[in-house]
């Protein structure tokens, strides 16, 4: 397996992973259990984290694309 393979599959979990996050923690905010705004706060930062893999997944596509 190449190291460029290695990165993208990598990269690909992060993504995965990422998404679950979000996912989970939308669904806690969306019960509106406990502390709202901390919440709101720690979902804006997973969201802010998943945009960053989600960029690192593409350029690291691209850059493999353009080998």
């Amino acid at each position: 397996m190449s190291h460029d393979s290695e990165r993208v599959i990598l990269a690909r979990r992060h993504v995965a992973k990422g998404r679950q996050i979000v996912e989970r923690q939308q669904r806690l905010v969306g019960n509106g259990g406990g502390n709202t705004a901390e919440a709101l706060k720690l979902l804006a930062l997973f969201e802010v984290t998943q945009n960053i893999f989600e960029g690192d997944l593409e350029r690291i596509l691209r850059e493999e694309r353009n080998g």
